[in-house]
């Protein structure tokens, strides 16, 4: 016995409607990608001047502070382009 949308044998409800294609994203996502890019030039900036200062005991800083950096320069990546839909439902 099945329970549920597969008693009918398809999808619960048909595709939604693609949306409309912007040339920037919604506000509050766009200030936070700008935020998130600024935090990953810096991490990356402060990761270099560590380095710079003395190789052997800036490594491990400098190793923190670029995975941040590139961790932060990805999630803006996400956010300048719009961010990530999860699910095609219009209402999700």
């Amino acid at each position: 016995m099945t329970i549920g949308w597969q008693d009918h044998g398809g999808a619960p409800h048909p595709p939604a409607p693609p949306e409309p294609r912007h040339l920037l994203p919604p506000w509050p996502i766009f200030l936070r990608g700008v935020g998130l890019f600024a935090m990953a030039l810096t991490l990356l900036a402060f990761a270099w001047k560590v380095v710079r200062l003395s190789l052997l005991l800036g490594a491990p800083v400098a190793l923190v502070l670029g995975a941040g950096g590139l961790l932060a320069a990805w999630g803006a990546a996400i956010h300048l382009t719009g961010g990530e839909k999860f699910d095609d439902h219009p209402w999700v």
